[in-house]
């Protein structure tokens, strides 16, 4: 066999003995090489090398045997054993969250800086050192960008709150950091958070619509397990979604202008700040007229864009997020009828668990899943 495919081989097993024992804890060396069919000589040495880079723990010794044979040492994940970090980048400055394996949250910090890149470092730094982490612990550095991103080349091809086009941001912040880093989408890092510790936990297909008050829409699409992102990397514009009502009224998508259906749903077709928002929302639950028609208007627009996707796409769960989210749950039952009687395809339609925390830490989650050969 050769070099290459015995190393791959060697990952493969490690990673289900791994993943078994952060699924299955605690759990024996023995029955980890009964439930994966492996021999315990070869358990026994992968789980010596986990142990000796910290992500597996002995935990103790287990509860004697039936027959009162000797009890077995138990086996446990070390969630400690690493650390990512998370920067979402705002126009207002930076939000920097750093989590465990497992996703939880050992420090989260709302900072007002600057975007420029030795800024970003020093802020990381900073954080770190609150929470008495070495920068050896961590594991990747994931960064959730406010605009269109090539995830794959690290590039910022568009961020209208930065002025940022085409813009080599991995590059640029790997001259600060020697680390594995990456960035993606704010939106498709939301669905991630949502994935790993929300409200889509474990699904392998949902979507994910981000409506903001000040700024557009936007979705995320995770299909068997895996993001979308499209040739573009702009798969989920629901933005641009459009209707035969659009068309005659000569009402088209164009670059660089909100789209279509983002004029319809976005928290500006609602309006124009979050007292107003508050306020509709108050005359809305007060039954007061115009506020009733507005907000009726908006959950058809919404419900239809909903089904439309549902249809295409046959999602598990529907997750709103954002900061017009916040105030959509006293129509949410209106809207999930609505789904239901538009499209024969049933699928649940909720409010995003984790909020504004969802990016960052969906970030994060994508950082470790790019760097699983880590271990």
């Amino acid at each position: 066999m050769r070099k290459g495919n015995l190393e791959l081989l060697k990952k493969i097993n490690r990673d289900l003995v791994l993943e078994t024992i952060r699924s299955q804890q605690p759990i024996s060396r023995a029955k980890v090489a009964q439930r994966l069919n492996f021999s315990r000589s070869t358990v026994s040495s992968i789980v010596d090398e986990l142990i000796a880079k910290k992500f597996v723990i002995e935990t103790g010794l287990g509860s004697s045997t039936k027959e009162g044979g000797r009890r077995a040492i138990e086996l446990g994940f070390n969630p400690k054993s690493g650390f990512g970090v998370g920067v979402e980048l705002m126009a207002n400055g930076l939000l920097i969250c750093i989590t465990d394996l497992d996703g939880n949250i050992v420090l989260k910090e709302r900072l007002d800086a600057g975007n420029d890149f030795k800024t970003i470092y020093e802020c990381i730094l900073g954080s770190l050192d609150k929470a008495s982490i070495s920068m050896d612990t961590v594991i990747a550095i994931g960064f959730c960008i406010p605009g269109l991103t090539n995830s794959k080349k690290g590039i910022i091809v568009d961020a209208p709150e930065f002025g940022w086009k085409d813009v080599p941001f991995v590059d640029e912040m790997k001259k600060y950091l020697d680390k594995p880093i990456y960035a993606n989408n704010d939106v498709n890092c939301a669905a991630l958070g949502e994935r790993w510790v929300g409200g889509a936990k474990d699904l392998e297909d949902f979507i994910y619509i981000s409506i903001g008050l000040g700024s557009g829409v936007g979705s995320a699409i995770v299909a068997n397990g895996s993001l979308v992102h499209g040739k573009d990397f702009m798969a989920g514009e629901i933005a641009y979604l459009i209707q035969e009502e659009d068309v005659s009224r000569n009402q088209v998508n164009v670059a660089g202008q909100f789209g279509v259906f983002e004029k319809k749903i976005s928290g500006k077709s609602l309006a124009e700040n979050e007292s107003l928002m508050q306020a509709l929302f108050q005359g809305y639950a007060q039954d007061e007229p115009r506020s009733v028609q507005t907000v009726n208007r908006f959950a058809t627009h919404l419900s239809i864009g909903i089904a439309n996707m549902v249809s295409l796409l046959n999602p598990e769960k529907v997750i709103l997020g954002g900061e017009v989210a916040g105030y959509l749950n006293p129509l949410l039952g209106e809207i999930q009828s609505s789904v239901d009687r538009m499209t024969p395809i049933r699928t649940a339609v909720e409010i995003s668990q984790i909020g504004a925390e969802a990016g960052v830490l969906g970030v994060v989650a994508y950082a470790f899943d790019q760097e699983q050969n880590v271990i």
